[in-house]
């Protein structure tokens, strides 16, 4: 990656408003906040600060942590705000350096300019109410393998079950292949996620446990440089501890709760007994996601992996 490509700078103004909500969080280090700390606001109470595309995705990781651990609706809703115009204003400036970006070289970099670069997604469990949800970071030659594996290390999935994607607005299911089933499944890690979501074709189901039939919205939100400072698949954000496995879906996920808070249900020991203890649904904490080696796991399943 050269130099251009990552070391771009522009200038971003926040009101007085967003400067003193990001300035808030005292825990956050990345370089724009710490110029926010230090510069003089404009007569409007304006502030300015500069930065590269990891700058802001530095703090768009600040911004999502905070929102994460905030308990007050109304200040989660302001930095939910900022974080939507900051991150349409770094998908902006992607676009505008990416056309930028020599189309002879574009050519010559092949893979490893797939590498340059890395894609942002939603995940949301479908059905859950208050809903189970993460935002992850995966690289951009990852095949729908990589982001199998990511979805199910961050929504905290045991991986006992299959699974597939389904692409909207067509007839293709990517996952694993069966012997038995009628219709195709292709393989997943014969396919890049980015030829499939991107900005024009933002939106995926994925379900896991054919069983449970736990459906996940995966929603492409924006793609930026990579950051060599980082290590991929990331957790932004998320909310929400995900069900247990094998609790009958989402109605059976309704029971588990009703029985596991009330002491007084007559399934509550059961139920105690079952997942080893207490279970808090509220509990998440993205700086605790850990995500595994997807091609080690493949060649588990596979016994040795593709030719």
């Amino acid at each position: 990656m050269d130099d251009r490509e990552t070391d771009d700078k522009f200038e971003i103004r926040f009101t007085r408003d967003e400067a003193n909500l990001i300035r808030s969080d005292l825990l956050a280090d990345d370089a724009i906040t710490e110029q926010l700390r230090n510069a003089v606001p404009a007569p409007d109470g304006s502030v300015s600060a500069e930065g590269t595309l990891n700058d802001l995705d530095d703090l768009l990781g600040s911004i999502a942590a905070a929102e994460n651990h905030c308990e007050n609706v109304e200040l989660a809703a302001r930095l939910d705000r900022l974080y939507t115009r900051l991150e349409r204003l770094g998908r902006a400036i992607f676009l505008m350096q990416d056309a930028g970006v020599d189309a002879s070289k574009a050519r010559s970099t092949g893979t490893a300019r797939q590498r340059s670069y890395v894609m942002q997604f939603r995940i949301e469990l479908l059905g859950t109410d208050p809903p189970v949800w993460r935002r992850i970071q995966i690289s951009g030659d990852s095949t729908f393998w990589d982001l199998h594996v990511a979805i199910q290390d961050a929504m905290g999935w045991q991986d006992y079950h299959l699974h597939q994607f389904t692409l909207l607005g067509t007839e293709d299911r990517i996952g694993t292949p069966l012997d038995d089933e009628p219709s195709e499944i292709l393989p997943g890690w014969e396919l890049r996620v980015g030829g499939y979501l991107a900005y024009g074709k933002p939106l995926a189901l994925y379900e896991y446990d054919f069983g449970d039939s736990w459906f996940h919205e995966i929603r492409f939100e924006t793609s930026m440089r990579m950051d060599g400072r980082r290590k991929y698949p990331r957790c932004l954000a998320g909310a929400r501890r995900c069900p247990p496995e094998d609790c009958g879906g989402v109605g059976g996920y309704v029971e588990f709760l009703e029985a596991i808070s009330n002491p007084k249900h007559p399934e509550h020991s059961r139920y105690r007994e079952w997942v080893g203890g207490d279970f808090d649904p509220e509990a998440f904490d993205a700086r605790k996601v850990r995500f595994s080696d997807p091609k080690a796991r493949l060649d588990l399943m596979l016994g040795g992996g593709p030719e």
